[in-house]
């Protein structure tokens, strides 16, 4: 008999305990023993509902972590500190463990996978990134001989939410922000979505897995989406593209890029029509071409999907019958590949300038560009929101280096007719890899 402990009872543990319950018999069919949860942990656990009296419910992690008859820790209550210990320590008391912690992973996945490899323990994280889609599987086992060109995609359902209905109700940030709280698909403190962190996370995770390089969650680019409004909504629409927050790792040249930010997606590529809160990743290959993979990114029953099937895995693993999960924690950091920065990454850019209505100052501006060596792919210029007001001036540049982006705009917002901040994004061109 497998024991297996539950440690944190939110949304996703919840959710968790009852799909291992329910479909105790399916997931029994895809094992050669049986198991159990036999225990439980959180903090307030005397307030969580435990139908299963058998189950023995303690406040206290650490217990299940150093009970000898637990065979398989699930670590779901999130953060880097008090989960930080349950993890390293059960793998050093050879436990195998299951985790949906993105944070850990990306912040500390290094130690952690280092600790796997010298337990021979099982270590299973696919509910860390975008929720049932099976990620991580398909790039370690599905595709682990294939040379992956890049990978990008949407992997916030928060941030697709509050820009899709920027988009489609014509609302600015804060009214779909509130909107997205109402609807639980936003934390009360949402920043650490928003603010591009959590996608940051992922894409670190995703960029280690395809490139077998170490975490790079501290090298990675951050951009989130607060400052997109909806002019930029209105003006790229017209441009013909839709603007979604997008997470890029890719290499070029044996160096890797990693990096979130709002993006201008063409309307005729697949990610335009990803909406509400759900996420879809775009895997590009030398061999198999560019493959799509789509679904709820996020969610109790979402997650718990991923952790029921990599429990599967680890009760597998435990009996000997599938030792696949080891090349993960083995290949992980074992190439030496520097990330780009973000000022020499080229792109095309969208910018949005305001200047006043006087002759010559798109001459300025365009000398501007000139002398970075920066093109205009297209260019329109806007009626003023109000009388006697700046007038908006929307340019899609060639692809450049962001450093030239940035001198450029650093010169344009000196110029006298020219007010307020240049608001620049990427854009995302069909011929990327």
């Amino acid at each position: 008999m497998i024991k297996i402990g539950i440690c944190g009872l939110g949304t996703v543990g919840q959710s968790s305990l009852e799909h291992i319950i329910k479909f105790k018999n399916e997931i029994r069919s895809n094992v050669n023993v049986d198991f159990e949860v036999s225990h439980v942990a959180d903090l307030a656990i005397e307030s969580k509902k435990l139908t299963n009296h058998n189950i023995i419910a303690t406040n206290n992690a650490m217990d299940l972590v150093k009970d000898p008859e637990i065979s398989i820790i699930i670590e779901l209550i999130g953060g880097t500190t008090a989960a930080l210990e349950i993890i390293t320590e059960s793998l050093k008391n050879k436990k195998h463990v299951i985790t949906a912690n993105k944070a850990l992973i990306a912040e500390h996945g290094n130690e952690i996978f280092k600790l796997a490899r010298e337990s021979n323990s099982f270590f299973g994280f696919e509910a860390s990134v975008a929720g049932a889609i099976p990620i991580v599987k398909v790039l370690t086992q599905s595709m682990s001989n294939e040379k992956i060109f890049s990978i990008s995609g949407i992997i916030n359902g928060t941030c697709n939410y509050v820009l899709d209905q920027m988009s489609n109700k014509k609302i600015n940030f804060e009214t779909a922000l509130k909107d997205a709280q109402k609807l639980g698909y936003a934390e009360a403190d949402p920043s650490f979505d928003i603010g591009g962190n959590d996608a940051a996370h992922k894409i670190s995770i995703l960029s280690s897995l395809a490139y077998k390089i170490g975490l790079p969650y501290k090298e990675t680019y951050i951009e989130g989406i607060k400052n997109i409004t909806p002019m930029d909504i209105k003006f790229s629409d017209e441009l013909g593209y839709t603007i979604k927050h997008i997470g890029v790792t890719r290499e070029l040249d044996k160096l890797i890029e990693c990096r979130v930010h709002p993006t201008l997606v063409p309307k005729n590529n697949i990610l335009s029509q990803v909406h509400n809160v759900m996420n879809a990743i775009l895997v590009k290959g030398e061999r198999f071409g560019t493959s799509m993979f789509y679904g709820h990114g996020a969610g109790g029953d979402a997650t718990a999907s991923a952790i029921v099937a990599n429990l599967v895995e680890a009760i597998n693993f435990s009996q000997e019958i599938d030792k696949s999960n080891l090349k993960i924690s083995h290949s992980i950091g074992t190439l030496n590949r520097k990330i780009k920065n973000i000022e020499q990454v080229e792109s095309s850019f969208y910018l949005r300038i305001h200047a006043k209505d006087v002759p010559g100052v798109m001459a300025e501006i365009t000398n501007i560009l000139a002398n970075e060596k920066i093109s205009i792919e297209a260019v329109s210029q806007h009626e003023p929101e109000e009388t006697d007001s700046l007038i908006p001036i929307v340019m899609i540049t060639n692809s450049v280096p962001g450093l030239c982006i940035n001198k450029a705009i650093d010169k344009i917002q000196l110029l006298k007719n020219v007010d307020d901040k240049v608001n620049s994004i990427r854009v995302l061109k069909l011929n990327e890899k």
